[in-house]
Order: structure tokens, then C-alpha cells, then sequence
């Protein structure tokens, strides 16, 4: 039995088992357990995009099962395990900082020496990797692209055999200019990342309390009603991110999109923008703050102690785009903030 993975549709099949399941992105996604994994009908492990499947040049560890879904569920599956500061030590001081970001993100910082920190990122995401780039190496079940390097940032896409529908980003950035040698960063990242991942399933994440926007899944925030302040708007074409942790929608009339973040930082305030009310709550609206032609409005929602002991909080962040005039994106943006901490318990 060959298995479909239709990425253009949305669908993503697998095999756990003996049995074949599919989720279509319209619901939480399913929990994958270890034994969860696609194969081609010789047993063999597919990278599974929409180009067909790549197979592994070498072996995995002795640690690793070929072919295993590495991952496992989803939604307590820890970034941070693939992110250890030691790895990074060489460029300077680094310490993880497990607290920024969506859920799906964890990043460390480093501090090199006489330059602006570089920030380390390893994030899941849900997009194959980049077209038309074929792996610069294959280690284990881990294959490894490389996007181009450039001024501010260099990025590396890990795609990991037996793991379906999801691939790994490391990104090595820094917001100013600098010399510390951003590829090399992330490659050694890289490589500890992908030594892990050959290692077998990932560790698990600290369990968040149950009235933590981890346990929340974005697109059943926002409903068509909702959703009516976007001019022409598809309700029910929502696009699901990792973990159901974010979700899009777009205008079919017109260029304006909308988006509903998970985000946890130090708590946000009025700075760059200004300060508001929506469903009761405090909000902070600023123009311009995703880019050009966006509106950026953030909903702190809960506040907490951080892994590293100083105060974090979880937020909703709705951004609106698209050529429509400042001022009426942010009126979207907000509307649209409130409706979606309207569905949400107070904290």
C-alpha cells in the first residue's frame, strides 16, 4: 500500500500500525505516537513533499529506529531539545531563552565577542522545504538544506525521514550589523540538531498549566461572523500552523490577510504604538508592526514565571495586511483581537 501526501491539498496521510489515517487540517491534529510513519510498499521511510521521496545516505544511530516519526506528538514535542548552547559555545557566551516565541519556536541567544547578539532560533513548521534545493548533506535519517546566506540571517531546513507533513528551520539572525559568522552558527546548530534527531523520539516539554494558550488551537478563535470585517473573506479556507498555535485567513477580493499568533515574551506594552481596550482586556496597537502595510495588535493574556525566572507572558497577536488604509487595518486588526480573546476563559 503506497500512502498519499497531498501537501497542495492540505492532506497529509500516514500509516501507524497496520492502519491508514489522514488529517485534512480541519481539526487538531491527530497525536502521532513513536510508531507512527509512512513507507513506500518496499517499508522504506519517505521525505514526504509533494516532489516524492528522498532516502537517506547513511545510517542512523544505533539510538534510532529507522524510520520513526522522531517528533511524535505534535503538541508537546520540545524545540528546545534540538537547541543546546553548548553546541554554540565556541562564538561566544550562549545561553537558551525558552520563553520567546510562538510554542513552536525556541531560541537561545549569543554573544559574540564586540558584536550585536545573534539570535538562534530552531522552529516547526508545517512548509516543505525550500523548491528546487536539493540536501547540501544527509546525516543519518536527517537531510539538511541550506538557504542562501545573507546579510542579517542564514537558515538551514531539516527534513527528517519517518517525520510526515513537518520540517525543522534553524535560523541564526542578528538586527544589526555584525561579523560573527552567521552560517557557521547555524550549521553547528544544525549538525547538534541533527545529531539528537538521529538519537531517537525528541523529549517532551515542560507541561504548560492547563489555562495556557498551548492547550488552544487558533483557527476555532476567529468564526465566519467573526471574520466578516475582512472584506471578501474565505471563513472556511483557515490555514492551520504547527500545533494549531496560529492560523490565516485571506481576503478572495482583494489583498488583505489576517493572522492569529500564539506569542510568549516579556510582558508587551504601548511602546511604538498605543494602548486599548478589546473585550475587556488590554491591548497594544501598533501600526507598521509586522512591516509595511501591516497593523499589529497584541493581547497579553496570561503572565508567568520563565524557565530562566523572569517575567514572561502569553499574548494573542492578530496581525492585518494588505494596500487598505492604516487606520482601517487596525480597526480590523482589533475587531478581530477582541473577538478571538472573547472565546477565550480568563486566565
Amino acid at each position: 500500500m503506497v500512502l498519499a501526501i497531498l501537501v497542495p491539498l492540505g492532506l497529509v496521510a500516514w500509516r501507524d500500525e497496520g492502519t491508514t489515517a489522514a488529517w485534512d487540517g480541519s481539526g487538531p491534529m491527530p497525536s502521532w505516537g513513536d510508531g507512527g510513519f509512512a513507507t513506500s510498499d518496499e517499508g522504506d521511510p519517505l521525505f514526504a513533499w509533494e516532489d516524492g521521496y528522498r532516502e537517506p545516505t547513511a545510517p542512523p544511530s544505533d539510538g534510532a529506529r529507522r524510520g520513526a516519526d522522531v517528533i511524535g506528538d505534535r503538541r508537546t514535542a520540545d524545540p528546545c531539545a534540538l537547541l543546546r548552547p553548548a553546541a554554540l559555545g565556541r562564538f561566544g557566551p550562549a545561553e537558551l531563552d525558552p520563553d520567546l516565541g510562538n510554542f513552536d519556536r525556541c531560541q537561545a541567544l549569543v554573544r559574540p565577542p564586540g558584536g550585536p547578539v545573534v539570535d538562534v532560533e530552531v522552529g516547526f513548521d508545517l512548509e516543505p522545504p525550500p523548491e528546487q534545493a536539493p540536501p547540501a548533506r544527509v546525516t543519518g535519517d536527517v537531510a539538511v538544506v541550506e538557504g542562501p546566506a545573507q546579510s542579517h540571517a542564514c537558515t538551514r531546513t531539516l527534513t527528517v525521514a519517518g517525520v510526515i507533513g513537518t520540517t525543522i528551520t534553524i535560523t541564526a539572525g542578528r538586527d544589526s550589523t555584525g561579523t560573527a559568522p552567521l552560517c557557521e552558527i547555524a550549521d553547528a546548530a544544525t549538525g547538534d540538531a541533527a545529531n539528537t534527531l538521529n538519537q531517537g523520539v525528541i523529549a517532551r516539554r515542560p507541561a504548560p498549566p492547563s489555562h495556557s494558550l498551548a492547550h488552544r488551537d487558533a483557527c476555532t478563535l476567529l468564526d465566519a461572523r467573526a471574520l466578516e470585517v475582512v472584506p471578501g473573506v474565505d471563513a472556511a479556507a483557515a490555514d492551520r500552523g504547527f500545533g494549531g498555535w496560529g492560523c490565516d485567513w485571506a481576503s478572495t477580493t482583494g489583498d488583505v490577510r489576517v493572522g492569529l499568533r500564539f506569542h510568549r515574551g516579556p510582558p508587551p506594552d504601548a511602546a511604538g504604538g498605543a494602548s486599548t481596550q478589546v473585550n475587556g482586556l488590554r491591548a497594544f496597537v501598533r501600526p507598521g508592526g509586522d512591516g509595511d502595510e501591516t497593523c499589529l495588535v497584541e493581547v497579553p493574556y496570561r503572565s508567568y514565571a520563565g524557565r530562566t525566572g523572569q517575567t514572561a507572558a502569553e499574548s494573542l497577536r492578530l496581525v492585518a495586511s494588505g494596500s487598505p488604509a492604516e487606520e482601517e487595518l487596525c480597526r480590523m486588526a482589533a475587531d478581530l483581537a477582541g473577538s478571538a480573546a472573547a472565546r477565550l476563559p480568563r486566565p
